[in-house]
């Protein structure tokens, strides 16, 4: 900055400059404050003479004057005036103040900033527009009718133009009240409702209200109305969802209900009046059965449960006159043997009166086959036509009831979606009388009221899944391979409608003199809903299945998880008593300690899920170091894992970061991680640390090179129970609970894994939660002591996951037995080999090989090794696979030690 080569505020004011009590900041071309006039005592705080010479960029200049550079290059550039706001909290009254900076371009080449506080009336304003903004931008563009009521003067200020549904515009409503569109008496009441609700008497409302509106019908609503403030003004908004066609939906499904049960009804009854029993035949069995009380046979049984008449078979032929008997022996036959698909006969027969012979026709055919093609059922019906057979009006009577019949069987056909339907087989077409389902290339209707479609472009309709499959069967039907056609697919009516199921049947009724088939009659039933119905009961089932199994396996979990770290607490607590040294008493309690503390972490889990469910998962957010809190997670990581064949180092970090967080629920969630990590890297690293994307979002990793996810279970890693492996230890809670925690701090949770190499669990968290303040030191990677094992006693191997349980067991047990520790199965084994032991401990649920595998492979090299399994697993089903594993014996955490000691002595006398 050159020396006084620059002009003064003073130079270019006047008297009314002067006049202004606005503050003004000369500066000149990068940035410097050169000289500051009218200085405002809660901005600056006396530092004017500080403050004169220092650039823009500087951190105190940027918060004091509150000028952008960005907008101060465009004015250098441009040379076009600009205007921004700033708020600044006063030092001395804590407040927050807003001003308005407007910079200008000097004749000289320099910016002048003229600074001025805004008035309460401004910042309203802002907040005006604002709220105007959420008004016009968003409820007007909601589906709904929605309004809004200021209770300071009850009156309407917002009216969106769904709302105009009730018979007013926005301009009649705005400034009025609800007497403009409802009856006074009403008005009254709802004019109550909002005062209640402005006194905090009620949170909310909802219920179910009926207006008339534009159309002049009446309309059903749920009609919800909430208080919310805007600054200290109270305000009712108003929304109402029209349910109306919901509530007639609903009333015609009841009259379809009923209509089709009095339809079934009037069917029962046709079916009885013609006098046409239907009857079923299990060939199996060899029993005839119907379920007509009023025409069952007399040498026929009592009613079975399902109200059937049964009839065994050689009664049913018994009841044939003799004249047609082997007749109907050789019909029923030739259908059980596949000569034929049916018949229609007309016997003589004393099936309902033996004193006199009455006149039958019989129709039957084959109803369901075995998996070889065998049919193992009949259906068919007997019509009584003694009346037919001897006059003529019989005849034309029997023939009328028969007409109504069908068309009460259309109709009820019709109510079930179910489409009857012929097939010419020289013409190859279909046609059938249903104006709904009909295909949209379909020619018709015809004088009949028949749509006929070629078979070519009715299966070209069906799914192409399914298109070959359903074309192979019609085939083999036409060809006399199968006596009838079932089958069910997907279908296309028209090309904008989705696919409708179809369950549909076919037989061929007629044959040309040469044999060959004429005709198709079959029916096709529309199963769509049914369809929906099974794949979401389908879905359901299978979640609620796994939902139960991995619960069971989670309480199950539960147990061992508790069990082992209050093994370590009773079992030093015990210790303690009897522990003379003060550094021996120290040991003891701080394995206590950190015994109670895995526990409290697990019963926290569960707490905390529960918290979860209730929506009531408590947050405390402030300030915190970030870096602070990345040494604290390293030390405490080293600590806790044991094994030095893996480092442990916090990679990335910023210097000086702070962030406002809940630092409870952060340290939860990266614990979570590193746990996780560790439970499945036997050797390598686990590195960890934070960096700022170029979204500015922050990024949080955990990264290691254990074994890594298969990708088939990438996307379950953060469900509730899951273990992807069930040796390793853990309640299956900690990554769900971790998900519902980044999401409450508004982030985004998430995994990539390669399986065999590694895994990195990551999280995002808002830019604004994070800011730059104070570097930080690396802590020193600290060695941890690897424990001597002594040679000249009886020698134990222990087999214990958990380094609590082990130190435990060592304190018991040291001082007269030389101990080996494993940590794992595998582990176990091979120390077998290597120092063949006197007697081994065997945890059971441990990583890479648990206690029962262990124990089967030490027992294929010495089956007489003394075993005693110590184990958190305490049921006695348990306890029963235990002892018939192989196991010597077994004792559940918490372990005594008196007892255990008795145990070895008895299994392996002292040297």
């Amino acid at each position: 900055m050159s020396n006084n080569n620059y002009p003064k505020i003073s130079d270019l004011s006047s008297p009314i400059l002067d006049a202004i009590p606005d503050m003004f900041v000369l500066c000149d071309k990068d940035t410097t404050v050169l000289d500051i006039l009218h200085p405002k005592e809660e901005l600056l705080s006396g530092r004017v003479k500080d403050l004169t010479g220092c650039r823009l960029t500087d951190k105190n200049s940027k918060q004091v004057f509150g000028i952008d550079i960005e907008c101060f290059d465009e004015v250098l550039h441009t040379r076009k005036p600009r205007r921004s706001v700033f708020r600044h909290r006063g030092h001395e009254s804590g407040q927050t103040l807003y001003y308005e900076v407007f910079l200008s371009y000097l004749k000289s080449g320099h910016i002048l900033a003229d600074i001025r506080s805004l008035h309460e009336d401004s910042i309203a304003q802002m907040e005006s527009e604002h709220l105007h903004y959420f008004f016009t931008e968003v409820l007007d563009n909601i589906a709904i009718p929605i309004s809004v009521k200021s209770m300071d003067t009850e009156r309407y200020i917002y009216w969106n133009k769904k709302a105009e549904l009730f018979g007013r515009t926005a301009g009649e409503m705005i400034g009025g009240t609800e007497e403009l569109f409802m009856p006074k008496d009403k008005a009254f009441q709802i004019q109550q409702l909002d005062r209640r609700l402005a006194q905090n008497k009620e949170k909310q409302y909802q219920g179910i209200e009926k207006y008339t509106v534009r159309d002049r019908k009446e309309h059903t609503f749920i009609v919800t109305r909430t208080l919310f403030f805007f600054g200290t003004e109270k305000l009712i908004m108003a929304s109402a969802l029209d349910i109306t066609e919901l509530k007639e939906t609903q009333a015609s499904l009841l009259h379809t209900k009923d209509e089709l049960a009095r339809k079934n009804m009037a069917l029962s009854s046709a079916l009885s009046l013609a006098k046409v029993i239907p009857w079923g035949c299990d060939i199996e069995k060899n029993i005839f059965y119907c379920d007509y009380n009023a025409y069952h046979p007399d040498n026929a049984m009592e009613p079975d449960e399902h109200g059937c008449y049964v009839v065994p078979m050689d009664n049913y032929f018994t009841g044939i006159h003799p004249a047609y008997r082997q007749e109907a022996i050789r019909m029923i036959s030739e259908l059980t043997e596949g000569i034929r698909t049916e018949f229609h006969e007309t016997y003589r027969v004393h099936w309902f009166n033996k004193q006199q012979w009455e006149w039958v026709q019989i129709q039957c055919n084959v109803a369901r086959r075995s998996a070889e093609g065998k049919p193992i059922s009949l259906i068919g019906s007997a019509q009584r036509i003694t009346e037919q057979k001897e006059t003529e009006q019989a005849l034309l009577q029997a023939k009328e009831e028969l007409n109504i019949k069908n068309v009460m069987l259309s109709s009820v056909l019709k109510i079930a979606h179910v489409i009857p339907w012929y097939g010419d087989l020289k013409a190859g077409t279909f046609s059938c009388d249903y104006n709904e389902y009909h295909h949209e290339k379909a020619s018709g209707p015809n004088e009949k009221g028949e749509y006929m479609l070629s078979f070519d472009s009715f299966f070209s309709r069906i799914h192409p899944d399914y298109q070959e499959h359903a074309f192979k069967q019609f085939n083999n039907l036409i060809a006399g391979h199968i006596a009838e056609y079932h089958e069910v697919y997907p279908i296309h009516w028209y090309n904008d409608l989705e696919y409708e199921w179809l369950e549909t049947q076919s037989s061929i009724p007629k044959y040309g003199s040469d044999g060959s088939p004429l005709q198709l009659i079959g029916s096709a039933h529309v199963i769509t809903a049914q369809k929906q119905m099974e794949e979401s009961l389908r879905k359901a089932k299978e979640q609620a299945e796994r939902s139960n199994t991995l619960k069971s396996a989670f309480l199950a979990n539960m147990s061992h998880e508790i069990r082992t770290p209050l093994n370590a607490i009773v079992g030093f607590s015990e210790l303690l008593a009897d522990a003379e040294e003060e550094e021996e008493k120290k040991e003891y309690l701080q394995i206590i300690r950190n015994s109670n503390a895995l526990l409290l972490q697990l019963i926290g889990d569960i707490l905390d899920l529960s918290k979860i469910e209730a929506g009531t998962l408590e947050f405390s957010f402030a300030d915190h170091d970030l870096n602070k809190i990345m040494e604290e997670l390293e030390q405490t990581a080293r600590m806790k894992i044991f094994n030095p064949a893996i480092e442990v180092v916090c990679k990335d970090r910023i210097p000086g970061c702070m962030i406002h967080t809940d630092r409870g629920r952060l340290l939860q969630v990266l614990h979570n991680f590193i746990n996780n990590a560790a439970k499945f890297t036997g050797q390598g690293y686990i590195h960890f640390g934070y960096r700022q994307q170029s979204d500015g979002r922050w990024y949080f990793y955990v990264e290691d090179s254990g074994c890594g996810i298969p990708t088939d279970k990438i996307d379950d890693v953060f469900e509730r129970f899951v273990k992807l492996d069930a040796k390793v230890k853990g309640t299956g809670l900690g990554l769900a609970i971790s998900k519902s925690i980044i999401e409450r701090l508004g982030g985004e949770i998430g995994v990539s894994s390669v399986e065999g190499e590694g895994s990195t669990f990551w999280f995002l968290l808002p830019s604004e939660c994070i800011t730059t303040p104070t570097p930080i030191e690396k802590i020193k990677e600290e060695e941890f002591p690897l424990s001597r094992i002594k040679t000249d006693k009886t020698t134990l191997l222990i087999a214990e996951d958990d380094a609590a349980n082990y130190k435990l067991f060592e304190v018991m047990l040291k001082k007269h037995y030389t101990l080996l520790h494993a940590w794992n199965g595998r582990e176990a084994v091979e120390m077998f080999k290597a120092h063949r032991p006197d007697i081994i401990l065997m945890d059971i649920k441990m990583p890479e090989m648990d206690g029962y595998e262990a124990t089967a492979a030490i027992r294929q090299l010495s089956p007489d090794i003394p075993i005693i399994a110590v184990t958190a697993f305490a049921y006695p089903e348990d306890m029963r696979r235990i002892l018939s594993s192989g196991f010597d014996g077994c004792f559940p955490k918490p372990v005594c030690a008196d007892n255990l000691k008795k145990k070895i002595l008895e299994l392996c006398p002292s040297k």
